[in-house]
């Protein structure tokens, strides 16, 4: 499982690699709604745009990307608002498929 590491930016942008793939990843802070998104390219290619970041769901689960899962998990009832994903209040990981089914089965 990887964790992503958010810096205090309303924008930004990494690139990994899930899965045997590279990944890049565009956070943004939108203000009207107090919450953020993310773009997703897969070597290379845009394939997700505007993916709100909510917390205890896999926000690739609707597409089969093969890079595994992200999803967004808080402390006590926290919201990925502006200051909760850069402070860690609301963390953002990556994990494969395997590791979850382990997880879930433990």
């Amino acid at each position: 499982m990887i964790e992503f590491e958010i810096a205090d930016q309303a924008d930004q942008k990494f690139a990994t690699t899930l899965n045997l793939q590279r990944v890049s990843l565009r956070l943004r802070y939108n203000p009207i709604i107090d919450r953020w998104s993310f773009d997703l390219s897969v070597d290379g290619e845009a394939v997700l745009h505007g993916r709100r970041i909510v917390t205890g769901v896999d926000l690739l689960a609707p597409f089969d990307f093969g890079i595994g899962v992200i999803f967004a998990l808080p402390e006590g009832d926290a919201e990925p608002g502006r200051s909760e994903l850069p402070d860690g209040r609301v963390k953002l990981y990556s994990a494969q498929d395997a590791e979850v089914d382990a997880a879930i089965a433990a």
